[in-house]
């Protein structure tokens, strides 16, 4: 008899959710920049329980995930002129943000096993330009942190961690996002944490946070004794910053969703081992490889990876658009390596300035050489991780999809 239950919905909020929007919609304060009514703010709240949850000193909400990596990436030093090492695989917003600070994108191919950048490739990428290395941690995998450590510590160069997929994973016992001087996470609608769009930069540094937070509202700085009726900010000369603020009812949908993660990516991870054990058997699919140091997991997206002599290359479109039949959630095709995805053109932005001369040529994105991006970013496909809030035994129905999008492949 075919499963016909809905998958577990996403979003999803309770009735705590309802009374903390409830009450920051009573409170008479909205925003950062709304008079202080006597009580903690509802962004001050979730900054708080965020850096607690990371094991970090510090939290800076903002209003999206790119906010969050455009502070982080200036508090960290990098200026225009600047390299900052992104992977070739990995979300568009990673290489336009480098673009709006003036900084150059320098594509760095991934490990073919864990899709995340190779720090081999990293330190070959190298020169005495590059100023950071942006660590995207992706597809329930993560970058090699004791090796990429220990790169950018030996090169004397920053380390930001990107941590839009994996919220609440941990390395060798500690959370992704405390091993980089600063890292960024988006709690966009479909991420494992969210309250619709909003962002959070982190850090244990005082200095790199005194930045953070600054750079978001405008150059301010939080006072702690600031008078009912009265901002908590105040006007300070030396930065220049802009609006990427949280509003109250976005940190008090975070504040709740924080509170429910832990046990969330727990359902996730029962599911997703369960996958795994399925596809252990399977011809022409296979997950990626964890890293030893993953001490545990937590995937926005699962990635299956598709081989090619058995589904035929470049199959993600047709595998992802019959799954979503089949499963009746979308599945999505992997994003294509940077320098072949549609959405990044810095030829064509107003941050690349001139494109003539030697500025085009460093921004050309058809300058890398990604052969490991390029091949995992045509064959293979993302599940949404709502799939895995649902019991293990589901899974077989994952499984059953890939067969039949494998029997449709050899077919035709």
């Amino acid at each position: 008899m075919t499963d016909v239950r809905p998958w577990p919905a996403w979003p999803t909020h309770t009735a705590r959710t309802e009374r903390h929007l409830l009450a920051a919609l009573r409170s008479g304060r909205w925003a950062v920049s709304g008079a202080h009514t006597g009580g903690e703010s509802y962004e001050q709240a979730f900054a708080t329980a965020f850096a607690d949850f990371l094991g970090v000193s510090h939290a800076v909400p903002t209003c999206n995930g790119s906010a969050a990596l455009t502070i982080a990436l200036e508090a960290l030093g990098v200026r225009a002129g600047d390299e900052v090492l992104i992977p070739g695989l990995t979300w568009v917003a990673c290489a336009s943000t480098v673009l709006r600070v003036g900084a150059v994108p320098v594509l760095v191919d991934v490990d073919p096993d864990t899709l995340c950048m190779s720090a081999a490739a990293a330190e070959a990428a190298i020169t005495p330009r590059t100023r950071a290395v942006m660590a995207v941690h992706l597809f329930g995998s993560a970058v090699d942190l004791d090796a990429m450590t220990a790169l950018t510590r030996r090169h004397d160069l920053a380390l930001l961690e990107d941590c839009s997929h994996v919220h609440g994973a941990t390395w060798r016992g500690a959370r992704l996002g405390s091993f980089g001087d600063a890292a960024a996470f988006s709690l966009q609608q479909t991420k494992l944490l969210t309250c619709g769009e909003g962002g959070v930069a982190v850090t244990s540094d005082p200095a790199v946070h005194d930045l953070l937070y600054r750079k978001r509202v405008d150059g301010r700085r939080r006072r702690a004794d600031a008078p009912v009726g009265e901002l908590e900010l105040v006007e300070l000369p030396g930065v220049q910053g802009y609006n990427y603020c949280m509003s109250e009812f976005n940190a008090a949908v975070a504040l709740d969703g924080l509170s429910r993660l832990d046990e969330e990516n727990a359902r996730r991870r029962r599911s997703m081992r369960r996958l795994e054990e399925l596809l252990e058997g399977f011809d022409g699919a296979r997950p990626l490889t964890r890293p030893d140091g993953l001490t545990a997991d937590a995937a926005y997206q699962y990635c299956v990876r598709l081989d090619p002599a058995v589904f035929g290359p470049g199959a993600k479109d047709a595998v992802a658009a019959s799954l979503s039949r089949e499963l009746g959630v979308q599945v999505e095709p992997i994003d294509s390596a940077l320098h072949r995805n549609v959405l990044y053109q810095p030829l064509t932005s107003g941050w690349a300035g001139r494109t003539d001369g030697g500025r085009a040529r460093e921004l050309d994105p058809a300058r890398f050489e990604l052969p490991h991006a390029e091949f995992a970013g045509e064959n293979a496909v993302v599940i949404p991780h709502r799939v895995f809030l649902a019991p293990p035994e589901r899974m077989e129905l994952v499984l059953s999809g890939l067969e039949k999008a494998r029997a449709q492949a050899v077919s035709s």
